[in-house]
């Protein structure tokens, strides 16, 4: 008699599942890994970058022959960069933010697996793409139609939109990090009595641009231009100059209590709203510090060092050596300070945050302005020198690029012989704009229709360092004054 069972279907099948499963088993262990080297990943892939951004990154998808990556990697338009390795991930970092305004692409093929001596299989061919943000500036009109008025001109489009309503002039303005919002100060010339100055009328107020977060998604693009919210009124204090945090949470405004002039200081603003004005300290000018949790102020006879919030540390305290903070560098490791010296002239140094104090520019004029190039090893100065002619003086002003490791001066242009001129670097440092005023600057004058703005371009040579000659601006097409880049 047989005593062994017969096996039911469901055991034959998963008994021959089991022996084509070990059959393919074999076959791969024979035959090895057939599939090809690849990019997995690439971080920057139809993405919108700014300054901000200064590495991407490959990703591949095993071990990969590294000279012949670094050989075949191909980027148009051509960016200058360094590369890095962390296993199996390649970071590209920039020499120079991407210039804005522009699509870029990055290939790779011919480039292959490495596997010790032997030849690797060659790489699946790869392509992609991100792109900087359109060029743009925002600027005060001083044209016909929307004098005293906050627009936006886009390099691409050849547009420009106006934004503030027509009732406010505007006096002054600071953008957002990402563009969406204007903090700015005007003045409705309707409640101006017996000629007082707009300055002492001035509120301080925030309005929408209409530009979407970068990388937005199609809910978030349509994004409303010209929503106003008014920060802090003028009814018991003159509000007289301002500075909005580079993390655009908050603004720290300069005021005058109307009854009692001696109340002068600093107050702090959290533009979400989850704090009450906050009243700082009395000072001059001031520069809110990177970090967004400090600011530089001129108090007394030298810059004070103070946190935003009694919470908050200070590492600085005092520096009596300097006059005033005009800039940080992006990232704080170094401040543009001026030194008021006892000849009358005036000396620009580069002040580390270790200390180090550094002069890179003297002069018999004023120093308006200075800004760190993206790299942190140029400052652009807007100065002037103090020239007598038949009895006369008269400040002329110049813009330079000195070179903050080896002290050279290079001088950029000579601009027209005025008061107030303001720059403005773009965020990729490729440019600078500038305003000059047909009859004196004076928001007055703006607002009686008395003088108009002309704003000029400067482009920046890749090769500043080697520059010999000044460089011819040019004139915008349009009037206004004070051009902003957006970033």
């Amino acid at each position: 008699m047989n005593n062994r069972k017969a096996l039911l279907p469901i055991d034959r099948i998963a008994i021959t599942f089991m022996a084509v499963l070990a059959i393919v088993t074999l076959i791969l262990l024979w035959s090895g890994d057939r599939t090809l080297p690849q990019v997995r990943d690439f971080n920057w892939q139809d993405r919108s970058i700014s300054a901000e951004d200064t590495a991407f990154t490959l990703t591949f998808n095993r071990a990969i022959d590294r000279p012949t990556v670094e050989k075949q990697l191909q980027i148009q338009p051509p960016l200058p960069g360094k590369i890095s390795w962390a296993g199996s991930r390649l970071a590209y970092t920039l020499k120079n933010p991407a210039p804005y305004g522009n699509t870029f692409k990055v290939s790779l093929q011919g480039a292959r697996e490495a596997i010790g001596t032997k030849r690797g299989k060659e790489i699946v061919p790869f392509e992609g793409q991100f792109r900087t943000p359109d060029r743009m500036f925002a600027y005060i009109s001083s044209g016909a139609t929307d004098r005293g008025r906050i627009a936006i001109y886009n390099f691409k489009t050849k547009k420009s939109t106006t934004i503030s309503p027509e009732n406010l002039v505007v006096t002054d303005f600071k953008v957002d990090s990402q563009s969406q919002k204007i903090i700015f100060t005007a003045t409705d010339p309707q409640t101006i009595q017996n000629r007082q100055p707009a300055i002492a009328n001035q509120q301080v107020y925030s309005i929408s641009t209409g530009i979407a977060p970068r990388n937005a998604d199609k809910d978030q693009q349509l994004m409303l231009s010209g929503k106003l919210e008014l920060i802090l009124d003028n009814r018991e204090y003159q509000n007289v100059k301002f500075d909005l945090s580079p993390d655009g949470n908050k603004v720290v405004v300069q005021r005058v209590n109307r009854r009692k002039s001696s109340d002068f200081a600093l107050w702090v603003v959290a533009l979400d709203k989850s704090a009450p004005p906050t009243k700082l300290k009395q000072s001059g000018d001031f520069v809110i510090t990177p970090d967004s949790k400090q600011v530089a102020a001129a108090v007394g006879q030298g810059v004070s060092i103070f946190p935003l919030t009694p919470t908050q540390s200070s590492n600085l305290d005092f520096l009596p050596k300097f006059g005033n903070v005009l800039s940080f560098a992006s990232d704080g490791t170094a401040a543009a300070m001026v030194e008021y010296n006892s000849d009358y002239t005036k000396s620009l140094f580069v002040v580390g945050n270790q200390g180090i104090e550094q002069q890179i520019l003297k002069t018999n004029g004023s120093i308006w302005d200075a800004k760190f190039s993206p790299a942190k090893d140029i400052i652009y100065c807007l100065a002037t020198e103090l020239k007598t002619k038949d009895n006369s003086s008269q400040e002329e002003p110049y813009l330079t690029a000195i070179d903050i490791k080896t002290q050279k001066v290079l001088l950029m242009t000579l601009l027209p012989i005025q008061q107030g001129i303001q720059m403005s670097l773009s965020p990729d440092g490729l440019a600078v704009m500038f305003d000059q005023a047909d009859k004196g600057e004076s928001v007055d004058r703006i607002i009686q229709g008395e003088s108009n703005g002309i704003m000029w371009l400067l482009p920046i040579p890749y090769n500043i360092r080697e520059l010999t000659t000044p460089i011819n601006p040019d004139r915008l097409p349009f009037s206004g004054w004070h051009p902003r880049w957006l970033s």
